[in-house]
């Protein structure tokens, strides 16, 4: 069984408080749960929690150079410990959640492929995330290099494609329950769970660039295409 609480970390992202209309979502799960627990964690209440439920992690924690790297494994270690749903600050919640508590693990298909991490729910110590939690180190080591964008970094490193990795490894030994595509809000039904606001609070330039790819592969991909037979095409005359 899942918990009634829903969990938020604001580590700050150069802010002591989050923007306007990060509260405005936040609120948004308290106003669509009630009776529900809703807590926004800080910087000093994770890192009291990874030295008191993960000693071992503690130090690696703190080392991350980067806080969307703190709130990554953050979200993870919470949802170990206290089980429930986590929500990024940047998901507003569109209906009740209570069809979805009888599950263990619920989990978030994303687009173009994988899972994401912006949205999460489990019961307290599901072995899936003491998965995510102990890899986290050798995540990092395997992607933290001074030739792997930053983006790519934090993605593989501790991100979605880091969950998704563990997904595939784990998931049948951990199945989990699987949001469609529109509730998890990606087809403007009213089957939505949650609404996502647009923009990024840690994309910089090497994630744009990515995301700009991947929306125009098709049209890249035949551009391509198109200059290779014209390449042969002229190799003949």
């Amino acid at each position: 069984m899942i918990p009634r609480i829903v969990h938020q970390v604001w580590l700050g992202a150069d802010q002591p408080t989050p923007p306007p209309h990060m509260l405005e979502a936040s609120r948004s799960w308290a106003d669509q749960n009630p009776g529900w627990k809703h807590r926004v964690w800080n910087a000093a209440e994770v890192e009291e929690l990874f030295a008191r439920a993960r000693p071992d992690l503690a130090a690696f924690y703190r080392s991350y150079p980067r806080w969307i790297q703190k709130a990554d494994a953050a979200r993870y270690l919470i949802l170990h410990e206290h089980g429930g749903v986590y929500a990024d600050m940047d998901l507003a919640c569109a209906q009740a959640l209570d069809p979805l508590t009888g599950e263990d693990l619920v989990l978030a298909p994303t687009w173009p492929f994988g899972l994401s991490n912006d949205l999460m729910m489990a019961r307290p110590g599901h072995p899936f995330f003491r998965e995510v939690l102990d890899g986290l180190p050798d995540g990092f080591r395997r992607w933290y290099r001074f030739w792997v964008p930053p983006y790519v970094r934090v993605l593989s490193g501790c991100g979605s494609s880091y969950l998704t990795s563990v997904w595939r490894r784990t998931s049948a030994r951990a199945p989990a329950r699987l949001l469609t595509p529109e509730e998890y809000g990606h087809a403007g039904t009213s089957q939505a769970f949650v609404r996502h606001l647009p923009g990024s609070t840690w994309h910089a330039w090497d994630a744009r660039l990515v995301l700009w790819v991947l929306r125009r592969r098709r049209w890249i991909l035949f551009g391509v295409a198109a200059a290779a037979v014209v390449a042969a095409s002229l190799a003949l005359l």
